[in-house]
């Protein structure tokens, strides 16, 4: 196993428990007003109210153009936690296709966090940052891993069968 491809395990594992811990305080904060988040740290990172705004539920979009008792307007943690698991389920393979697929579930990823938080300003969530750091700093390793998937020969197996006759 490759170190991008440990990174990659490594990431989105860690990607997998903060949105974990995401949906965690949304779904308490939906069925307990009193709770207090503990990444409460101030009036700017407050969890608390950012994961109660409208951009964190549905990627911001489904609200707007479905409406917000729409089925698919679940809390973005939902979807982290399923885009982190895709990645750390196709991370095993060594196919260039599924890598590229990876990089691109990522990348879409990471920018749909990044407009999320923009929009979001000046209210911040230390998780939901966190997460951010930890996709973006994905789709680096996974384009390291595709670039070395890129630089070994197609025909690897009939190189190595010639070698041995």
């Amino acid at each position: 196993m490759s170190c991008s491809s440990i990174l990659t395990t490594t990431l989105s594992l860690t990607g997998i428990l903060l949105s974990s811990s995401s949906l965690y305080i949304t779904t308490t904060l939906s069925s307990d007003k009193t709770f207090v988040a503990p990444c409460d740290l101030s009036p700017t990172l407050n969890c608390s109210s950012f994961l109660t705004t409208p951009y964190s539920s549905g990627l911001g979009l489904v609200g707007p153009l479905l409406g917000n008792d729409h089925q698919a307007n679940l809390p973005n943690s939902v979807f982290s936690i399923i885009v982190f698991t895709v990645i750390f389920l196709a991370n095993f393979s060594s196919n260039l296709s599924v890598v590229t697929m990876m990089l691109v579930l990522s990348t879409i990823t990471s920018i749909i966090s990044s407009t999320v938080v923009i929009m979001s300003l000046p209210m911040m969530c230390p998780i939901y940052l966190s997460s951010l750091v930890t996709s973006m700093l994905m789709v680096m390793t996974i384009i390291s891993k595709r670039r070395s998937l890129d630089s070994f020969p197609t025909n690897n197996i009939n190189q190595a069968f010639k070698k041995l006759i």
